[in-house]
């Protein structure tokens, strides 16, 4: 009975792996839809949800368990959670009305996807559309509509397959014409854009510590010492900005002066300012548990040896960067399961160089449409990444988190320079292409001219709210079978 949605879940956990196998989120929906059509009990559909989760828990985010082996455990019991949320609503909305099961399974499962950007448990992993990854023209409609056009359309297209049994001529009319005018537009698209070459240049260093060594003192003279003859190497090419990843300085730069003046003589010498990222405190206020707030931190070192404000990471991981809600329990302050316990970051910060305006992102805020938007509509001319990625080593985590890049330079048609230390070091063009890419653990460097789309995309000008219709649609028909089944109880 169960073997539908735990078919389900494994194929949509393949349609992420780096395995070229992309193409099965076209149909990893059918087995679910095919479980669906049997009378269930609400403890079937929670054991389907919870049956579901996991084997796409197993298959997809395997990688977790790396990073954190009680927030993987957590994983499943959340997913479980989830998806009987997901699943009880829609079997609901199916019940009352069968001609509304697909519509309401559409706006739920969209809806699902868009909550997931917010509260203290944010983590936007879970999206139809990073499945389509390899293919470049499928993932341009995402400069309309972002990730929920394209999670609408992979919906599409598996009720269509599904659906072929009843009405074939029909149905294949319909999904041929989605499909050519799909992959047409994206084509066209790639084709057809107008970017601008700058003669503005940046480059990107990696040195690929490994994540053993990466604080501890005996190896922090040899760090430095890397980054400083890759950063030589970089600065041949005539760069105008050397990238260096997310803590690349395992100190805190500012607040010690010998290192703070080490990259400072540095950029001078090289001739050229240099974004870093690094770990930073300030001396807490007030009845803070602790003397000292601590932050993830990234700013640009400005050849002229000035130091620019700070960027705080505003999006910490869950369980593995900060305990989620020790704002309300204060308790869990004296829980240790080895995250850092940062602190959020209030605003986003924008750089000019040689004058060119850009803002950074740390790690896995690349996931966020909402912060890359903000970017956008502030009118910066590319995006910089910082990611560490060596808790990863070389699982399937690190081509997940490096696709993003892919996504959030198309939603806003600007290039990314994405700077990792030991994962996937990235120039990603407006139009989603890589343009330049390192090897895991490969120490390089890496550079490219910037290009620029002078327009904005119509997703980050008019369409960033495009989730909500699917927010309110599940709402509204959600009250409609409510009133559907007290009305027919009442007949009854």
């Amino acid at each position: 009975m169960y073997l539908y949605p735990a078919l389900a879940g494994t194929l949509l956990g393949l349609s992420r792996l780096p395995i070229h196998l992309g193409f099965l989120v076209f149909f990893a929906f059918i087995p679910l839809f095919y479980f669906f059509d049997q009378q269930l009990k609400k403890k079937e559909i929670f054991v389907s949800a919870a049956v579901f989760g996991s084997a796409y828990t197993l298959v997809c985010l395997h990688w977790i368990a790396l990073v954190t082996l009680p927030g993987y455990l957590g994983m499943f019991i959340i997913f479980a959670v989830y998806f009987y949320i997901v699943f009880q609503l829609y079997y609901f909305i199916k019940q009352q009305n069968p001609k509304f099961g697909y519509p309401g399974f559409i706006l739920v499962w969209i809806s699902f996807e868009f909550v997931q950007n917010f509260g203290e448990f944010s983590f936007p992993w879970f999206n139809l559309g990073y499945s389509l990854t390899d293919y470049l023209p499928f993932i341009q409609p995402a400069e309309i509509g972002g990730l929920p056009l394209l999670s609408l359309l992979i919906l599409l297209v598996n009720i269509l397959l599904l659906e072929l049994k009843g009405n074939f001529k029909r149905n294949i009319i319909i999904l041929s014409a989605i499909i050519v005018l799909w992959s047409a537009f994206g084509v066209i698209r790639i084709k057809t854009i107008n970017l601008i070459k700058t003669d503005f240049n940046a480059s990107i260093v990696q040195v690929s510590i490994p994540q053993e060594n990466k604080w501890e003192k005996s190896y922090r003279d040899s760090t430095f010492m890397l980054y400083e003859e890759f950063s030589h190497k970089a600065a041949k090419e005539k760069t105008d900005l050397i990238i260096w990843p997310e803590s690349s300085t395992p100190v805190y730069l500012l607040r010690q002066m010998k290192y703070r003046k080490w990259i400072l003589d540095l950029s001078e010498e090289l001739d050229t300012g240099i974004f870093t990222g690094f770990p930073h405190y300030k001396y807490a206020e007030g009845s803070y548990p602790n003397k000292f707030k601590f932050y993830n931190a990234a700013t640009l070192i400005g050849k002229n040896r000035n130091i620019y404000p700070p960027y705080y990471k505003n999006v910490l991981v869950p369980f593995g960067e900060r305990m989620p809600f020790l704002k309300y329990l204060p308790f869990l302050w004296d829980v240790h399961l080895g995250q850092a316990n940062w602190e959020y970051g209030e605003k986003l910060e924008y750089y000019n160089i040689n004058g060119y305006k850009f803002s950074p992102l740390i790690c896995f805020e690349i996931a966020f449409p909402a912060l890359t938007t903000e970017m956008a509509n502030n009118d910066i001319d590319f995006i910089v990444n910082l990611t560490n990625d060596a808790w990863f080593h070389r699982s399937a985590g690190t081509y997940q988190h490096a696709a993003m890049t892919k996504f959030r330079a198309i939603e806003t048609r600007k290039q990314i320079y994405r700077a990792a230390n030991t994962g996937y070091s990235i120039i990603v063009s407006p139009t989603g292409e890589f343009l330049k890419q390192t090897q895991l653990f490969e120490k390089i460097t890496i550079n490219n001219s910037l290009y620029i789309y002078e327009n904005n995309s119509y997703f980050t000008k008019y369409f960033f709210w495009f989730p909500f219709v699917f927010v309110i649609g599940a709402v509204i028909l959600l009250v409609y079978s409510v009133i559907n089944c007290l009305i027919s109880r009442r007949e009854k």
